[in-house]
């Protein structure tokens, strides 16, 4: 999971279909990620223990 940063840290709305509140929005869309990066967004990326997990075994 990345949470993305917006410019300004009050920022409350959606970007490039992300809902931000309090400047901070967070995915686990590579594509988004990589977007947000580019246009200079802080990115800060994070795996939490036992979350992929999870989410992998919810697929099988």
């Amino acid at each position: 999971m990345a949470i993305i940063k917006a410019p300004n840290p009050k920022y409350n709305g959606v970007s490039a279909s992300l809902t931000f509140v309090n400047g901070q929005a967070e995915t686990y869309n590579k594509w988004l990620i990589q977007w947000f990066k580019e246009q200079g967004y802080e990115v800060s990326e994070e795996e939490k223990k036992g979350t992929k997990k999870a989410t992998e075994k919810a697929v099988e």
